[in-house]
C-alpha cells in the first residue's frame, strides 16, 4: 500500500477505545492486551509455574497472524536489517575464538530479542497495513494504547502505596526472583505495578510516557482533560518507581517543545498556549501539593535533589557512581577488538551498568560505534515516513543518553517500544518506496 501523508482521520480515535478505519472495538483491546504484555512483560506466578507476559505476546501476535509472519520474513527490508545483526554476532564470536577466557551470550542474546522486537513490529505494520490504515494511524493508535496501558499501571502504583493490602494482593500474582535485589512488597519507595520489574527500568519508560502525552495532545489525538489526569497520575508514580523518569521528562519535554516549535508551521495557537500554561501551572503546584500529600522522607528520596541544581545532582550521587565504572585500559587491541564479552569491564573481573562500556567490551570501539550508528540508521525509517518527528528525535536522543547508565537501548521496556517502532517504519518505509518504484516502472511502460 502507498503510504499517504493525510492523517486527519486518525482523530476519530480521539475518545479511546472505539472503532477505526475496520478495527472493532474488539480488536483494539487485543492490541491493548499485547502491548501491555510485550512492553511490561510480567512473570505471573501460578504457584506451579511462572507464566512470561512477554513470551505470551509474542505467541499472541504472531499466532494470529501465521500468514502475515510468514510473509513477514520474507522481506527484503526485514532481511536485509537480520544481515546486519548477524554480521554484529559473527564478529562477536570471531573476538570469542581469539580472546577465550571468558564465554558469555549477554550480546548474543540481546541481539536475538532485538531481532525479535523487529519481527513483531513488521507484523503489526503488515496486519494494520491490510486495512488501510497509514504509518501515523498505526502510530498513533500504539502510542494511545502505550499511554493508556501506563496510566494504569501508575494508578495500581499509587493505589499500592495507599493500600499495603492491595500491594499484597497485586504482588501475590507476581513472580519475584530469589536473586532479585528489591522485594517490591516490602520496600518503601519501589513499586512496579503489573510490570517485571521497577527501579531505572520502568522510570525511564513513564518518564519517556510523559514526553509521549504532549506529543498526542499538541496533535489533537487526546483530549485536555484526559492529558491533565495522566501526565499528573503518572508523573507522581515516579515518585515510587524512581527518579531517573523525573530527570528523563524535564530533559524530554523540554527538547519536545522547542522542536515541535521549530518544525510547527503554526507557531502560537490557543492549544499550544493552554499547554504550556498547564506545564507551568503543574511546575509551580508541585512542590506545595507534593508536601502536603507525601512524608518528607518520600520527598526527599524522589525529587529534592532536583531543587538543589547541579549541586543536588552530584550529592545524589548517581552521576559520580556512573563516572567511577569508566575505565579504559592501556591495552589497544582490547580498546579496537573488544574482549567478547558485554560486561563493561576489560578485565573481566567485574561487570559494569554503563550500557556504552558493556558494549565497547563486546565489541570494541570501533564497531561498537558502527553498532550505534546502525541503529541511527534504522530509527531514521521511522522518522521518514512520519508526524511524529519531534517525539521520535526525542525518544532517540533520550534512549541514546540513558544508555550511559544501563545498555537501555538492548533492555527493557523502552527498548521494546523502540524496536517494535522501528519494525513498523521499515515496513512502511520501504513499502512506500517499493510502491513508488512500481508506479514510476508502469508510467515509463506507458
Amino acid at each position: 500500500m502507498k503510504y499517504t501523508t493525510k492523517t486527519a482521520d486518525v482523530d476519530s480515535i480521539r475518545g479511546g477505545l472505539r472503532y477505526i478505519h475496520g478495527i472493532s472495538s474488539a480488536h483494539i483491546c487485543w492490541m491493548t492486551l499485547f502491548l501491555y504484555l510485550y512492553l511490561l512483560s510480567p512473570y505471573f506466578d501460578l504457584r506451579v509455574a511462572v507464566l512470561h507476559g512477554g513470551m505470551l505476546s509474542i505467541a499472541l501476535l504472531l499466532g494470529a497472524h501465521p500468514a502475515i509472519s510468514l510473509k513477514a520474513v520474507q522481506q527484503v527490508p526485514l532481511l536485509v536489517t537480520f544481515i546486519g545483526l548477524c554480521l554484529f554476532c559473527l564478529y562477536n564470536l570471531t573476538v570469542f575464538i581469539f580472546y577465550t577466557e571468558v564465554f558469555a551470550t549477554t550480546f548474543l542474546t540481546y541481539m536475538i530479542q532485538v531481532a525479535l522486537y523487529i519481527l513483531l513490529g513488521y507484523v503489526l505494520a503488515l496486519s494494520l497495513m491490510i486495512k488501510s490504515l497509514d504509518m501515523d494511524q498505526v502510530l498513533t493508535l500504539c502510542f494511545k494504547l502505550v499511554v493508556f496501558i501506563v496510566f494504569v499501571n501508575s494508578m495500581i502504583i499509587l493505589i499500592e502505596y495507599n493500600f499495603p493490602p492491595f500491594r499484597h494482593f497485586i504482588e501475590s500474582m507476581l513472580y519475584q526472583p530469589e536473586n532479585s535485589n528489591i522485594d517490591y512488597l516490602t520496600r518503601e519507595f519501589r513499586l512496579r505495578g503489573m510490570a517485571s520489574g521497577g527501579a531505572a527500568n520502568l522510570s525511564l519508560f513513564h518518564g519517556t510516557v510523559l514526553i509521549l502525552l504532549q506529543a498526542l495532545y499538541v496533535k489533537k489525538k487526546i483530549g485536555f482533560l484526559y492529558f491533565v489526569t495522566a501526565s499528573v497520575t503518572i508523573f507522581t508514580s515516579l515518585l515510587f518507581i524512581g527518579r531517573t523518569g523525573i530527570v528523563v521528562a524535564i530533559i524530554g519535554i523540554t527538547l519536545f517543545h522547542v522542536l515541535n516549535f521549530v518544525f510547527s508551521k503554526e507557531k502560537l495557537s490557543f492549544r499550544r498556549f493552554l499547554l504550556y500554561i498547564t506545564i507551568a501551572g503543574i511546575v509551580m503546584a508541585v512542590p506545595p501539593v507534593f508536601a502536603f500529600l507525601f512524608p518528607e522522607n518520600v520527598l526527599s528520596y524522589s525529587i529534592s535533589f532536583l531543587y538543589q541544581g547541579i549541586e543536588g545532582v552530584q550529592q545524589e550521587g548517581t552521576t559520580a557512581a556512573l563516572a567511577r565504572m569508566v575505565n579504559i585500559p592501556n591495552e589497544w587491541p582490547k580498546l579496537l577488538f573488544g574482549v567478547g564479552v558485554h560486561s563493561g569491564d576489560f578485565s573481566l573481573q567485574r561487570s559494569v551498568d554503563l550500557g556504552y562500556m558493556r558494549m565497547f567490551t563486546a565489541l570494541g570501539i570501533p564497531v561498537a560505534i558502527a553498532f550505534y550508528f546502525f541503529v541511527a540508521f534504522l530509527g531514521k525509517s521511522v522518522y521518514s515516513v512520519t508526524h511524529y518527528k519531534s517525539f521520535w528525535i526525542v525518544f532517540m536522543i533520550i534512549m541514546f543518553i540513558a544508555e550511559y547508565k544501563e545498555p537501555f537501548i538492548f533492555k527493557g521496556y523502552s527498548a521494546r517500544l523502540m524496536w517494535l517502532i522501528i519494525g513498523v517504519g521499515l515496513c512502511y518505509r520501504y513499502s512506500s518506496l517499493q510502491s513508488n518504484c512500481n508506479k514510476t516502472a508502469s508510467d515509463y511502460a506507458q
